[in-house]
């Protein structure tokens, strides 16, 4: 089997790569002022580069660069909703890293024919693509607690998770986002009607 990398392996607070994300739309992103950020969450130097490496790949070398560049004043205004900034937030992540965009997408696999699955049942299809070792483990366990964080599930007991509704967005430029998180893990020109269908859009009101 030729695994996939993992290349996250800690949970950055939505908080923090909100703080980030609006700095970066203002055009006052710095790796000083996401330092000061992280370390309210985070102590240990090795802790903190390694968390200040994954917001800037989310935020400052995002694949959807271009996407956000273009319709920065939109994004400025939907992120004012929390709704549609915690949607955001997770697109740019799963824009980012291609593990937690395969992760969401078997939840959504699993939610869109049942309301409650268990750790066990996602952590096998994970692993069928990343290899069952403790890196997908650790992977697991920084990016779920994101996902419950921005309303996506909720975490039912241990090991237990459950999706009741779906989220319902204010801006269109935030349905576009997600749009573009999606095909920036399937290359494509553009994205058709069926794709829309797609597990990854299990959560997302039409």
């Amino acid at each position: 089997m030729d695994n996939k990398s993992i290349d996250i392996n800690q949970r950055i607070p939505l908080d923090t790569l909100y703080a980030a994300f609006e700095s970066y739309l203002d055009g006052n992103y710095s790796n000083d002022y996401v330092l000061e950020q992280l370390r309210l969450e985070f102590e240990g130097e090795n802790r903190l580069k390694k968390a200040q490496r994954i917001v800037s790949k989310i935020i400052q070398r995002n694949p959807s660069n271009d996407f956000i560049i273009e319709n920065k004043a939109e994004l400025k205004n939907a992120i004012k909703n929390k709704v549609d900034r915690d949607v955001i937030l997770i697109a740019l992540l799963n824009s980012a890293f291609v593990f937690s965009f395969d992760l969401l997408r078997i939840f959504g696999k699993y939610f869109s024919v049942q309301e409650i699955i268990n750790r066990e049942t996602v952590s096998k299809q994970v692993s069928n693509i990343y290899g069952g070792n403790r890196a997908t483990a650790n992977a697991i366990d920084s990016v779920v607690p994101m996902f419950i964080e921005a309303g996506f599930f909720t975490r039912h007991k241990a090991g237990l998770y459950e999706c009741k509704s779906k989220l319902t967005l204010s801006s269109k430029v935030t349905k576009k986002l997600y749009i573009e998180s999606f095909k920036s893990n399937n290359p494509m020109e553009g994205i058709q009607e069926y794709q829309l269908r797609d597990p990854y859009f299990t959560f997302l009101d039409e």
